[in-house]
């Protein structure tokens, strides 16, 4: 498959939709959400939600990066069935045992640690849901690998289209509260077990090869600390704020730190892309000068994300939730900011994976997750849920100068992300303070022209040149299969 300029746009173009579109039916389902749940119920949510995303990561045991590695450094067909086929029946028998010892282990370290949620049956429907959502893994995988964006597109989309269909209607209309929002991914969840079955079989073959699995667990393994650390550092901020805050509060906390996470949208679609080219082109002679040109755009990307995510917040707060939420909108430019750089890190990361430094990657992340729970700790019993969100930028920025020191960059462009970061954080309590009384379309108005301004700003001083940078692309990326 020859990907052209014109595939990588295409491709860029589905992945942006996998993930854009499933954000709009979010947003459109947060008013729903709540209406119908209280603050509390949604800080239950949250946090069951937290503790779901860290067993999400021992589950798959970052096997998920083994194989979009390792697909290119096969050349024979049926060993990258063989490939496919083995890592799905490895990673399914390991989540069949491990959720029977979650269902022994958990509702135990509930009563231990004090936590007021019920383990029946928020959580033990919560776990059947991930076992799920772990499955999905390699089907996903399969068609990044093989460049059909489009299929992986389908795929993800309808599936949370579903899901959030259902979610509306048992909540509204069933008036089933949150126990609704699980039932609705379950039901959905089930017959998307069969299809991922189906797509493995036809692409795959189903075969356990312990010495594959051997080989993919002493790659996948170093990775691990890395993605459970940097899980704890996403969500050490609200099992914390729990000890020292109301659900309610976690509530107001989650609902920002959903609009700040909207800029996945961005880095994953980017991210989703680039990560194959990166490994398929890391050992050819142009390599560095195609890194260089993706990383430019990579971050010019994630910054107008942020920017017009951070200076819009309030506007959205204002048309999408309850009064209940609302003073959450002030959170959410310093919340950007550190997803900005996880953006980045995530970027940085894929660099050190291609480089083979997996300790580096996960001692940067280690290091960061010790940083954000002792700041957790010391900043939200004096600045509330603040304190998490300056925690979180401080972890953050820790693991990307360990990073920016070991991966290969040629301009690493520092003053120009630290100028961006900070017009990001600063310019909506400006705008707020300087308009305040203005009314709502006068503000959006203003502030589109800011965006548009910021925009402009950014590609001159990341020195993007599309017409040379798009003609390189179209040259010198090649055959990718």
């Amino acid at each position: 498959m020859n990907l052209s300029g014109k595939k990588i746009l295409g491709a860029t173009i589905f992945y942006s939709l996998g993930e854009i579109i499933p954000r709009i039916l979010a947003f459109l389902l947060l008013p729903v959400l709540t209406k119908y749940l209280s603050t509390s119920e949604y800080g239950i949510n949250s946090y069951i939600a937290a503790v779901m995303s860290f067993l999400f990561v021992v589950a798959t045991l970052s096997l998920n990066t083994y194989v979009l590695r390792n697909y290119f450094l096969v050349n024979d067909d049926i060993e990258r069935r063989r490939l496919l086929g083995g890592i799905f029946v490895f990673i399914s028998t390991f989540n069949a045992l491990l959720i029977i010892i979650e269902i022994a282990i958990i509702p135990a370290a509930l009563r231990v640690f004090h936590v007021d949620i019920p383990f029946y049956p928020f959580f033990f429907l919560a776990l059947i849901n991930n076992f799920f959502d772990v499955v999905s893994i390699i089907p996903q995988v399969i068609y990044r690998v093989r460049g059909d964006a489009k299929r992986f597109f389908y795929l993800s989309v309808s599936r949370i289209a579903l899901q959030y269909l259902l979610i509306y209607l048992l909540i509204s209309v069933g008036q089933m509260g949150l126990l609704g929002t699980y039932y609705a991914r379950l039901i959905v969840n089930i017959p998307y077990a069969v299809i991922y079955i189906v797509i493995v079989y036809r692409y795959g073959k189903f075969e356990l090869n312990l010495s594959r699995v051997r080989d993919a667990l002493r790659f996948s393994l170093p990775l691990l600390p890395g993605g459970l650390s940097y899980l704890v550092i996403t969500i050490s901020d609200r099992v914390i704020l729990e000890r020292f805050v109301t659900l309610g509060d976690i509530g107001i906390y989650s609902v920002a730190f959903t609009l700040a996470l909207a800029l996945n949208v961005i880095v994953q679609a980017l991210y989703k892309t680039f990560e194959p080219i990166l490994f398929k082109e890391y050992m050819s002679p142009h390599f560095e000068d195609l890194n260089l040109r993706v990383y430019r755009y990579y971050m010019l990307m994630v910054f107008i994300g942020g920017f017009a995510i951070s200076i819009f917040s309030r506007e959205v707060f204002l048309v999408a939730t309850s009064e209940a939420y609302r003073t959450g909108y002030k959170v959410v430019p310093v919340m950007v900011v550190s997803v900005i750089i996880a953006g980045i890190n995530v970027y940085l990361s894929t660099l050190l994976v291609a480089q083979k430094k997996q300790k580096v990657l996960s001692l940067a992340i280690v290091i960061s997750a010790v940083i954000s729970i002792c700041l957790n700790f010391l900043l939200i019993p004096i600045m509330g849920y603040t304190g998490a969100a300056v925690a979180a930028i401080c972890a953050g920025l820790t693991a990307n100068i360990i990073e920016h020191s070991f991966a290969k960059v040629r301009n690493k462009m520092v003053v120009p992300q630290v100028l961006l970061i900070a017009i990001t954080c600063v310019s909506p309590y400006l705008f707020d303070a300087g308009l305040h009384g203005l009314g709502l379309m006068s503000s959006i108005a203003l502030k589109t022209l800011a965006l548009m301004l910021f925009s402009g700003l950014a590609f001159y001083v990341l020195g993007c040149d599309y017409k040379n940078d798009i003609g390189f692309l179209r040259t010198n990326v090649g055959e990718f299969k």
